[in-house]
């Protein structure tokens, strides 16, 4: 399981940080993907793991900050084509995943496409109200 965790602690502290994750040994299930220092006292750690032991040993974070983890879906393909504004390239990769009715993948790109040809940002969030109302008009919601 893919996992991010989001580090904040006094950098004083950084000894004891430093001391106590060199004690505590990582268990082999645990991979390390990701560390980022984000400036001040955040890090951030993308990590896959497989047993409780993984948890357990992320968690002694806590003992020298605070450690707020939640796991993690990887849905970079679809940002990708959302970035690149490529109604079709993300419409094949909905369809190939199967994981959504036909009724809900068009109903998906039908709001994406109301964004993708709207003339201004303001339009776009108007379009996507109008989208949201109409599905809660249906009893739908994406």
């Amino acid at each position: 399981m893919l996992y991010v965790s989001r580090f904040v602690s006094d950098r004083d502290r950084d000894p004891e940080l430093w001391a106590t994750i060199w004690q505590a040994k990582a268990p082999p299930t645990l991979k390390l993907i990701g560390a980022y220092n984000l400036g001040g006292d955040e890090r951030v750690f993308i990590w896959e793991g497989e047993t409780v032991a993984d948890l357990q040993f992320m968690d002694s974070f806590n003992d020298v900050g605070r450690l707020d983890t939640s796991p993690a879906f990887d849905r970079t393909v679809g940002w990708q084509h959302a970035f690149a504004g490529n109604l079709e390239a993300f419409e094949v990769n909905m369809r190939s995943r199967g994981l959504r009715s036909d009724e809900d993948i068009n109903a998906a790109l039908d709001l994406r496409r109301r964004g993708l040809d709207a003339p201004t940002p303001q339009s776009a969030r108007r379009q996507a109200r109008a989208w949201a109302s109409e599905r809660e008009n249906l009893g739908e919601t994406e």
